[in-house]
């Protein structure tokens, strides 16, 4: 059997949604500490349980335990600092643990910065300067542990929370071969390798996924729609601030460089045709836009393995990504540099 015991100060309510994760499927039960933060959850031996993540708070933080049979997981901590909570029993959360620990005062900073709990909370600019130091540093301390521990199972877990995203695949590759090989039938070293084989699909330097769908004005769009020319797959939603065209600069990319050289394509998860019917009759530019009208949004964020928005992606007059961005700048930059 396996035995998970805490006790948690600072929790804003009792009740904890634990999802119990195995090889054969997840399943989700409600937990009732008392009132003191004290739990204790005893199960009958399960070969097949890899993972129980207690979700905290309405929801909103969370942390995760990796049961070993015949362990007893301890858990303790200030529930106002998810990252910091300390969970020890079983060989990954022992590790993990000490990772916790070499990294405890960047934690604890980047969960003040984000929550805004310092007393003299700074700016924007400067919260989201912080916190980009923080978490290059962060992943500085990350890979070293990686480095120095790669016989651990822990440091695939930290590869997967710390490298998983899209984006940084090619560094979670480069991590994933530090790793002992008897790692290699690991399950979460065999998930991360295929989401890797995944992003390749869409890293720059490779051919764009080909793909057809129907813009709001009837049309079939292709990658052949787009022959001779560069363009712009951007991705987007109404509801997304950030994800807006301006704040983009895909307003002004637009208006500075005619169709006939550089055309975009608006992918929108958004589904109500009148939102967005509204929003383009008052703004200046005809957007090309497909939004997520049977699903055909989503499939292209499955195939250009988009999980955050915004997402740009400029493709060259070949068809070959040239680059893949959340960063506005970075894409008018990169485009002025192409086509001086």
């Amino acid at each position: 059997m396996y035995k998970i015991e805490g006790r948690l100060s600072n929790l804003n309510n009792a009740i904890f949604y634990v999802v119990y994760e195995s090889s054969e499927g997840n399943a989700v039960d409600t937990l009732v500490c008392d009132g003191k933060g004290h739990f204790i959850i005893s199960h009958e031996q399960d070969d097949n349980l890899r993972i129980a993540t207690f979700y905290y708070n309405d929801r909103e933080q969370w942390f995760t335990v990796y049961p070993e049979a015949g362990k007893t997981v301890q858990v303790k901590g200030d529930a106002k600092y998810p990252a910091l909570i300390q969970i020890k029993g079983g060989q990954i959360n022992n590790k993990l643990s000490e990772f916790k620990k070499k990294a405890k005062a960047l934690l604890k900073e980047q969960a003040d910065i984000s929550n805004n709990r310092e007393e003299n909370s700074p700016s924007n600019g400067e919260s989201a300067s912080k916190l980009a130091n923080i978490n290059f540093e962060l992943k500085r301390i990350t890979q070293d542990f990686i480095s120095k521990n790669p016989d651990e199972e822990a440091s695939a877990v930290l590869i997967e929370t710390c490298f998983a995203h899209p984006d940084e695949m090619e560094q979670a590759e480069k991590l994933l071969d530090l790793l002992s090989p008897e790692l290699n039938d690991y399950y979460i070293v065999k998930n991360l390798r295929s989401q890797i084989e995944k992003a390749k699909n869409s890293m720059a330097g490779v051919k764009a996924p080909g793909f057809s769908v129907i813009n709001i004005y009837g049309q079939t769009i292709t990658p052949d729609s787009f022959l001779n020319k560069y363009y712009i797959l951007a991705f987007t939603a109404l509801w997304c601030d950030m994800c807006q065209t301006d704040v983009m600069m895909l307003d002004e990319i637009s208006t500075k460089y005619p169709e006939d050289s550089l055309e975009i394509l608006l992918i929108s998860l958004d589904d109500e045709m009148n939102e967005v019917r509204g929003m383009l009759r008052r703004d200046t530019i005809r957007w090309n836009l497909v939004t997520d009208s049977a699903g055909q949004a989503i499939n292209l964020f499955e195939k250009y393995n988009v999980s955050s928005l915004p997402k740009c992606f400029l493709m060259d007059k070949d068809g070959i990504i040239k680059l893949r961005t959340a960063n506005g700048l970075e894409l008018m930059q990169t485009i002025d540099e192409i086509m001086e």
